[in-house]
């Protein structure tokens, strides 16, 4: 196969993973549906506790409401909350995004394809390169539905330059967790087990990645969990572009004596600057760290998916049923193959039998 027809192998599957995903309806709108409610009890349930917690940090530090008022404080607890709903939804609507993949291997499609001329490598570029852009997708409309949310609500104050980044920090979040989930759903068999473990991710994702809750708020082993995981240099990344706009106007209303004690005791608080074993991770470091993720996935992509002594993943039900199949026929021919000589055998022994009987008499 050359390469015009190799990529022209690549696009159709692609789209057609990208139309097979968008035809289940319900499928779509739950991946939409699932951050759109981490937000929504973010926004009516945590919100006013995470109000509450930077108002006593601001009072400790004799700063009233004259000075940081109240929409202030809103403002930064939107736009940390958005972060971290931002951060979890590159990763779990990655994993939903997988069905196709999970899909295709319960009902033995993979294999026929793999029949077929298309390159091994091929036909799993498709499945991450779809996952990519189907996450991607829902992402960007996650981003759309949050900023209109802080334009509504008073904490809007992203730059052009915030903005872009906050752009390009969604993709190369996606890439890192299309990379990864598709590695992970290497091992699920079946859509079912692929929901429970998409709840199970889901839920316990957004705390080892500090999105939920901050770090500081939560068990030491937490933090040092999270310090493997990408998503946290994601949401790290997210909080510190969607808050600059926000520190910048309140750090021109502090005192400057308060600004630098303020700032720590929030960072520590909210791990709104990433940690890792005392060390503060800077955005270059973060940067770095999802590429190298992206890389090490990609990695492990292309050892296990793409070499077919080590490509366990493709082993369908189809697979095993045919050679059960195939072994039983064979079986069955052989048995039949004996008792045919048998009868043969049994048959001449008896004609000789009846030719002696003849001659005798």
């Amino acid at each position: 196969m050359n390469k015009s027809n190799t990529l022209l192998s690549l696009g159709v599957l692609v789209k057609r993973n990208v139309k097979l995903f968008l035809k289940d309806k319900m499928t779509v709108f739950f991946s939409v549906l699932a951050p759109v409610i981490v937000l929504l009890i973010y926004i009516l349930f945590l919100g006013e506790l995470q109000v509450g917690s930077i108002q006593q940090i601001l009072e400790s530090e004799g700063i009233g409401s004259d000075i940081v008022s109240i929409q202030d404080v809103r403002g930064i607890v939107n736009n940390w909350m958005i972060a971290g709903v931002m951060g979890v939804s590159c990763i779990t609507v990655a994993l939903n995004a997988n069905i196709m993949m999970v899909r295709d291997r319960a009902y033995g499609n993979i294999n026929d394809v793999l029949s077929s001329p298309v390159k091994r490598w091929v036909l799993y570029a498709s499945y991450i390169i779809s996952c990519f852009i189907v996450t991607l997708s829902i992402a960007l409309v996650v981003l759309l539905v949050s900023l209109c949310y802080l334009a509504g609500s008073g904490g809007f104050m992203l730059s052009w330059k915030d903005f872009f980044a906050i752009l390009g920090i969604t993709i190369l979040s996606t890439i890192s967790s299309s990379c990864f989930t598709a590695l992970v759903c290497g091992f699920i068999k079946s859509t079912s087990a692929l929901a429970a473990a998409n709840g199970i991710y889901a839920t316990a994702i957004g705390f080892l990645i500090g999105a939920y809750l901050p770090f500081g708020m939560l068990p030491k082993a937490i933090g040092w969990i999270g310090c493997f995981i990408p998503g946290t240099y994601s949401v790290g990344l997210f909080k510190e572009y969607f808050l600059n706009g926000m520190f910048n106007n309140i750090t021109a209303k502090l005192p400057a004596d308060k600004v630098a004690e303020f700032m720590d005791k929030l960072s520590g608080q909210y791990s709104v600057k990433l940690e890792i074993f005392g060390q503060e991770i800077t955005t270059g470091w973060m940067v770095l760290a999802l590429v190298i993720s992206i890389v090490l996935f990609a990695s492990l992509i292309l050892i296990f998916y793409t070499n077919k002594k080590t490509n366990f993943f493709a082993v369908g039900k189809k697979v095993k049923k045919k050679k059960k199949i195939v072994a039983n026929s064979i079986s069955k021919t052989e048995n039949d193959a004996i008792l045919v000589g048998k009868e043969t055998t049994q048959i001449e022994s008896t004609g000789k039998e009846n030719q002696e009987i003849e001659n005798k008499s």
